[in-house]
């Protein structure tokens, strides 16, 4: 290919055959030739000289006026901020420039979108930034499913959330292979099967029944790990079956799991977790947000925004729109979700006991009188600090309130 022309010829050579090919005095192929261009572009050079003025001079290159890339005095103002107190008020975060989120942030603010290299540019030209040579593009899994609700990738990320409660958290995040959609999103204090089973119910109650959930090898969707606030519980593998797997395989959802030491397998939800701590540590230290309820409200902002606004930078499309263009084609996989489906016994901690000789059982230190015959075997389901239910196989027996 041709190296482009303001590399190789100055501009006053192009302006004196430019201007002798206007005056007649060469021949447009012979102009062609000198330029070494094609007959448009010789066109468009000429119309660009004769456009050209004292204020606007003749430019062999230059970049089209675009509002896109336009710093406003409101923007410039709100930049200036914004890039003070990175670079000299945050703690965690100082000096670390996100310029991705601060054009999202933007683009909330002043209702247009903005190229986050013209800010990274902006903060360069200040003396905000210095470019660090060790930054890289990012890769991308190409592999996806066929239609929204085929597969869903769930996982939990252990990390810094909260800068200033001084403590880590986690952050249970489920996301459509599809789509990119993020359909589940919780921060919580502890990782239990409860807090998991959480997430589900709210994502498909919100959602419908996906065909799928694809998981990590981690202990609890094998066996469960449960610690309430009067007792620990801790079942053994064998006894998984009867928690996540089993609320999940009640609903027909298959469970696709990833090899030993393959976490990097769900990629797709692997980068949402990338997405949100370059953002939500941030914005929970500038608000000086300590409490989990506070981090939910900024968490969910954040995954609006993602799911609505933000194009993909794989699929080059808006999540939510990529979702509601497959569905409305036929292409959705979610099952509707059927009123007559026990939620609480389904998303609760299962546990199993046998009467007592005086009709009671033992749970949480205290007797329970529930009036069956002495070894009666029953399920205690265990909704934390809410209440737990009792059943005798299919069938409720008693619902008891903490």
């Amino acid at each position: 290919m041709r190296e482009r022309i303001h590399k190789r010829l100055p501009v006053q050579f192009v302006q004196e055959v430019l201007e002798s090919f206007n005056g007649h005095r060469i021949s447009e192929e012979e102009a062609m030739e000198l330029l070494g261009v094609g007959r448009s572009r010789l066109h468009q050079l000429r119309r660009r000289w004769l456009l050209s003025s004292q204020k606007r001079p003749f430019r062999l290159w230059q970049r089209q006026d675009n509002a896109f890339h336009v710093i406003c005095p409101e923007l410039k103002e709100w930049l200036d901020k914004e890039l003070r107190y990175i670079q000299k008020e945050a703690e965690l975060f100082r000096g670390k420039f996100n310029f991705a989120f601060l054009a999202e942030e933007a683009q909330k603010r002043f209702h247009r979108p903005f190229c986050r290299n013209s800010l990274r540019l902006y903060a360069l030209k200040n003396g905000y930034y210095h470019a660090l040579p060790e930054e890289k593009g990012k890769l991308y899994t190409r592999f996806e499913t066929s239609g929204p609700g085929a597969l869903f990738q769930h996982d939990s990320s252990y990390h810094l959330w909260l800068p200033r409660a001084e403590e880590k958290h986690y952050l249970i995040l489920t996301k459509d292979d599809y789509s990119r959609r993020v359909v589940g999103a919780r921060i919580v204090g502890r990782e239990t099967t409860f807090e998991h089973l959480q997430t589900v119910r709210q994502t498909i109650t919100t959602y419908g029944i996906p065909l799928a959930y694809y998981l990590d090898n981690h202990s609890i969707f094998r066996f469960v790990l449960h610690q309430g606030v009067h007792v620990r519980y801790k079942l053994r593998e064998d006894e998984g079956e009867i928690q996540f797997r089993k609320a999940l395989r009640s609903l027909g959802i298959g469970m696709i799991y990833t090899g030993k030491r393959q976490a990097q397998a769900k990629g797709k939800v692997e980068k949402a977790f990338d997405y949100f701590q370059r953002r939500l540590p941030y914005l929970c230290e500038k608000h000086k947000v300590q409490e989990l309820s506070e981090a939910q409200k900024i968490l969910d902002e954040l995954v609006s925004y993602y799911n609505e606004q933000r194009i993909h930078e794989e699929t080059r499309e808006i999540p939510a729109k990529r979702w509601q263009e497959a569905v409305s084609n036929g292409k959705g996989k979610l099952k509707p979700l059927e009123p007559s489906i026990d939620l609480d016994r389904i998303f609760s901690i299962h546990l199993q006991r046998k009467v007592r000789k005086d009709g009671s059982i033992m749970f949480m230190g205290r007797k329970w009188s529930i009036g069956c015959p002495e070894g009666t075997p029953i399920t205690i389901c265990l909704i934390p600090n809410v209440k737990f239910m009792i059943y005798k196989e299919e069938k409720k027996l008693w619902e008891f309130h903490l």
